[in-house]
């Protein structure tokens, strides 16, 4: 059985805290990529921006352009469909 890889992304204007699932990475010009749902079903995209030993820094995508791009890589997967 594979382990599922978890995420706790902590939202810094509101501190609160959400769990996210893995479901793919990519590495698009040196920036990785995420590709997460959250506990509704509900997906989106984080980016690195940061890395301090044993913690990795990501945040939510919402450049439109960096968005499809990022989008574009994780679509071309045949192991899940997702839509924009």
């Amino acid at each position: 059985m594979e382990e599922i890889e978890r995420i706790t992304f902590v939202d810094e204007e509101t501190g609160e805290e959400i769990l996210f699932e893995i479901v793919d990475e990519v590495l698009l010009e040196g920036v990785k990529y995420l590709l997460v749902v959250d506990e509704d079903d509900i997906s989106t995209i984080l980016k690195q921006i940061g890395e301090e030993e044993d913690e990795i820094e990501y945040a939510l995508v919402e450049e439109e352009d960096e968005f499809k791009k990022a989008a574009t890589e994780f679509m071309a997967s045949d192991e899940y469909d997702i839509e924009i």
